[in-house]
């Protein structure tokens, strides 16, 4: 059975602002990942459908029944659209190794709070059909995601400050 995770974070800029000086910046995107320890690579942008797609090297140490599952040099594409008319980001990840047996997708929407901040919430879901480390492939990535967006909404708010 797939995990499902919610992550809520408040960021230091309005709804609008967060659109377009964060996900549509890719300065920030490279800001974001060099500040992560992340390689990453932008390979499509097309602001006018809002399709994005960009390959990710992360740098964490994987458990080791994880890396035997994924390989040492595990990196995965991101793939998604915002929809201007629903304000939300929709997307999925697709693993380097193991795309049949693993899938994560996820939406992230923003809610204004005040003209200052708003409210980011990443809606994922994960699954991952290994026989006999599904559970442990599925938390880890879980706990992964949650650990790598607290350090996203620190950026997000360094950023800004940095900005004004």
């Amino acid at each position: 059975m797939p995990k499902n995770v919610a992550i809520r974070q408040l960021l230091d800029c309005s709804e609008q602002e967060f659109w377009d000086r964060i996900f549509r910046c890719e300065e920030f995107n490279q800001y974001l990942y060099e500040g992560l320890g992340f390689e990453y690579e932008l390979e499509e942008w097309n602001p006018e459908t809002g399709y994005r797609r960009a390959k990710v090297c992360p740098a964490q140490q994987m458990p080791r029944a994880v890396a035997r599952v994924l390989g040492e040099r595990f990196t995965y594409v991101e793939e998604g659209t915002l929809d201007r008319s629903t304000g939300n980001y929709r997307f999925v990840v697709i693993p380097s190794t193991s795309a049949g047996r693993i899938r994560v997708r996820g939406t992230v929407s923003i809610q204004p709070v005040s003209p200052q901040q708003c409210e980011r919430l990443v809606t994922l879901e994960i699954g991952a059909d290994v026989l006999g480390l599904g559970r442990l492939i599925e938390t880890y990535f879980a706990a992964t995601t949650r650990a790598q967006y607290a350090k996203n909404a620190a950026l997000v708010n360094d950023y800004l400050a940095e900005l004004r």
